[in-house]
């Protein structure tokens, strides 16, 4: 009976500047074509895998595996540079408020991420947008070697159950369900009080009143705050959209009306321009939560789970109609069988505590920054269990893709190595 190896992913961290750049004396531990690997960095990568799993030691051979991704990273961005693989501005920006959104959502909140890395969000983007800029090189790379993806016979999915079945982990606990998504939306009436208490600080600054001690005062983005307001030295890209329209509009000294963006109010003060880059601060007044919005979309699910309850309306149709989750919502709402972990636990023990085809009452979803409501329909419930052929076909599929794509990639490796310069120092 064979052991499965499931290998470490192709390490894409981000911030890892933050906690290391290259300092004097940093010795060189592997180079792939101009890219190179520093102890540093390594030390670091090993850490930060040991505590994303929870580890207390970190053994020779997931240090190994750890190297082994890193190198694997470098090496396929020499491959991309050498094959002049471009990744443009607009494609990087996009990416990256979609990973802000991703590091905001995982800590809860702008300001639990700001004060984590110690900097405002704005400095943040700039740390993560050159990394970003290569990890992208990559994955375009990887797309235009396997675009039409790998696919797997049914022969191939028993054949590799059979070889590995022993080393395939148990199923826990899943819950089959589906769900109507609704977002919370700003209300007219938080615009008009962060507009109000925008406008009143904007009249100060008018006033004369020091925008510095404006901005350590009223500023709602926490980390610039601190420091008067002050964003720092950026390129065009770093900024949201309205923010950035201003502010590259400016002439240093001008101060700027009130710009609404998705995070509310902000005045903005332009100090500085060097060549494509300038230097501003500014003052941020964030929407309010008010409850009455809270209750708006509560009132509308509690009355949509009503229509479904009498009948007036499928389940599967209100979530075609209503559900702001675009991955579910064409396909009525329905999202299969979910690890009980991944939903709410509150949430969990009233799903089975309901008949089959019940809806729970709505439950809020997200982090403080942005959430929204949600409704489910319980649909089955599924014990732990050792993975079988006949219930988990498609997981073991999934297995069997992931085993091939692994073998596939190695064997490209292999054949890029041969025109990439790799010198291993450890």
């Amino acid at each position: 009976m064979k052991k499965l190896i499931l290998a470490i992913p192709v390490l894409f961290f981000v911030l890892t500047t933050v906690a290391f750049s290259q300092i004097e004396g940093d010795r060189v531990v592997a180079i792939a074509g101009n890219e190179i690997i520093t102890e540093s960095d390594f030390q670091y990568q090993v850490q930060l895998y040991a505590k994303q799993n929870q580890l207390t030691e970190i053994s020779p051979f997931i240090a190994q595996q750890v190297f082994q991704s890193m190198l694997t990273n470098k090496i396929l961005l020499a491959k991309a540079d050498q094959d002049s693989i471009i990744i443009t501005d607009e494609e990087v920006n996009g990416e990256l408020d979609t990973r802000i959104k991703t590091l905001i959502g995982q800590v809860g909140s702008q300001q639990r991420l700001e004060e984590l890395y110690g900097m405002s969000l704005i400095k943040i983007k700039t740390i993560i947008r050159s990394d970003l800029q290569d990890n992208m090189k990559v994955e375009k790379l990887k797309r235009e070697k396997f675009q039409r993806g790998v696919k797997v016979s049914d022969r191939e999915v028993r054949d590799f159950y059979k070889l590995y079945k022993d080393s395939l982990p148990d199923v826990g606990e899943e819950i089959e369900v589906a769900h109507i998504v609704i977002e919370r939306k700003v209300s007219d009436a938080e615009i008009k009080e962060a507009k109000r208490i925008a406008q009143l600080i904007l009249d100060s600054v008018k006033m004369g009143v020091d925008f510095s001690e404006l901005a350590k005062r009223n500023s709602e983005d926490s980390m610039s705050a601190l420091v008067g307001g002050d964003l720092g030295y950026a390129k065009k890209g770093t900024f949201v959209k309205e923010f950035e329209e201003t502010v590259f509009s400016m002439k240093v000294g001008d101060v700027s009306e009130l710009v609404e963006t998705q995070f509310g109010y902000h005045i903005i003060k332009l100090n500085e321009k060097q060549g494509d880059k300038l230097k501003s601060q500014h003052i941020l007044v964030k929407f309010p939560k008010l409850e009455s919005s809270d209750f708006e979309t509560i009132n509308f699910l509690n009355g949509l789970k009503l229509k479904i309850e009498s009948d007036s309306i499928t389940f599967e149709a209100a979530a075609k109609e209503y559900s702001q989750d675009e991955s579910t919502k064409g396909k009525g709402g329905y999202l299969g069988r979910v690890p009980s972990e991944q939903i709410d636990s509150i949430t969990v023990v009233k799903m089975k505590s309901l008949s089959k085809g019940q809806i729970t009452d709505p439950a809020r979803i997200g982090t403080d920054e942005s959430y929204g409501y949600e409704i489910y329909k319980f649909i089955n419930i599924f014990p732990p269990h050792k993975l079988n052929i006949n219930d988990d076909y498609d997981k073991i599929k999934r297995f069997t893709t992931s085993y091939k794509e692994n073998t596939e990639m190695n064997t490209w490796l292999n054949e890029i190595r041969e025109t990439i310069y790799v010198d291993v120092k450890m």
